[in-house]
């Protein structure tokens, strides 16, 4: 399992951005998640798993995943499934297909948090700034911050806040692993362990990746690098698929479609977010505040998506998705100048409706995936059950704040 890297000679600084966790258990296995909203591969989650007796055990959701952590970190054995995180509040709930059931509570930002958080996001990303952070991290947490990773790789981790775990149970193939305990021994996937501490990190990864130099003939890309084409407005070669037709897709057509999308897209980010200011600091808050951040990663995929087929993006087209949305704040929910508990049913309503539509967006990408060649396949596939996901969240508080709001009261309800 070694994700080799073909190409010219050089490096590829690959980013990763999310939260790791690191838990110990009372029967000796210790657990590590980590959740990527934001990656090369899009969002993406995984698992590590060391067993007492020092098995090292990789459970990731796809082929080309599990190709990079394995050429990354040091495993015995790897297996490919689902890895599924859904947060509420601050449970933590995590499935890996049937071989794992984790949940975890997070407690509080710990001291060490709070000295992360006051550092800027920009410098704390930044690779030189772990020459800062190594020895503190050696110090007080008993890991590292930067070294070699596998198959000639260096590998930065920029920590930028960190919350303690308090509680969590994990069954691992149908076996209770036992009450929360420290990570200890530490584990040995690379250079450096999870804090002794269970604790979740939110945290930037960057990973040196090195090409290999001289291959012969036409290579297989890199899997984080997008397939390209020639540009819409480039020549068209002999034999090679054209603007209009690239792997039997008919660009102009898929231009039109990705643009109304991603206009979609832009109206849907500005609805959830609203909805999650209103209601913040309630359960419906931080539960739509968590659909919230993976509906604006997912625009931003689908911005990817359309830079990897060359399809340009109409700013006129953003806008009016984006002043659409705004205008329809303007309809009346039976109060003049206090938002009713009619307006949380409606926007509920329509950000369902977004949702569908999203997801329809991703298969009808998933399905052009078997002819064009410029599509992830597996990508998409994630796509479309994490769309699945925030369909049931928004329809589960739908219902709910629907029944709430128009339930009958008084002398004539039932």
């Amino acid at each position: 399992m070694n994700a080799s890297a073909p190409g010219p000679a050089g490096a590829d600084r690959l980013r990763f951005d999310g939260w790791i966790a690191g838990i110990g258990t009372a029967s000796g296995t210790r657990v590590v998640l980590g959740h990527w909203p934001r990656s090369p591969f899009g969002p993406f989650s995984d698992v590590m798993l060391e067993r007492k007796d020092g098995h090292r055990l990789l459970l990731a959701p796809t082929r080309r995943t599990a190709d990079f952590v394995a050429g990354t970190y040091a495993f015995d054995e790897v297996r490919i499934v689902p890895v599924r995180v859904r947060v509420t509040g601050d449970r933590w709930t995590v499935t890996a297909g049937s071989l794992l059931d984790l949940r975890l509570t997070i407690g509080r930002r710990s001291p060490t948090g709070v000295l992360l958080r006051a550092v800027p996001g920009a410098l704390a990303a930044r690779t030189p700034w772990t020459v800062v952070t190594d020895p503190a991290a050696r110090l007080l947490l008993g890991t590292r911050t930067r070294g070699s990773a596998g198959g000639g790789r260096r590998e930065w981790y920029g920590a930028r806040d960190l919350h303690r775990i308090t509680a969590a149970s994990a069954v691992h193939e149908g076996r209770d692993l036992g009450p929360l305990a420290p990570v200890e021994p530490a584990v040995r996937f690379g250079f450096g362990s999870a804090p002794r501490a269970p604790s979740l990190v939110r945290v930037t990864t960057t990973v040196g990746a090195p090409r290999a130099a001289g291959r012969r003939g036409r290579s297989r890309p890199l899997p984080w690098k997008p397939r390209r084409r020639p540009a819409m407005n480039g020549p068209v070669r002999s034999g090679t698929p054209g603007p209009e037709s690239a792997g039997g897709t008919d660009m102009k057509l898929l231009g039109i479609y990705l643009n109304d999308h991603l206009a979609g897209a832009t109206a849907g980010t500005q609805r959830v977010g609203h909805l999650a200011r209103a209601s913040r600091g309630s359960a419906l808050g931080r539960a739509i505040g968590a659909v919230a951040v993976e509906i604006n990663e997912d625009r931003e995929t689908l911005l990817e998506i359309m830079r990897d087929l060359d399809v340009p993006v109409r700013h006129y087209k953003v806008w009016a998705g984006w002043t659409a949305e705004k205008a329809a704040r303007l309809k009346g929910n039976g109060r003049l100048v206090r938002r009713s508990p009619l307006s949380t049913v409606l926007e509920l309503e329509a950000l369902r409706i977004g949702v569908e539509g999203k997801a329809a967006g991703w298969a009808t990408l998933r399905r052009l995936a078997a002819t064009d060649g410029r599509l992830d396949a597996e990508l998409l596939d994630t796509l479309l059950d994490r769309a699945g996901h925030q369909q049931e969240t928004v329809e589960e508080w739908r219902v709910h704040e629907a029944e709430a709001a128009l339930h009958p009261v008084g002398p004539h309800a039932a």
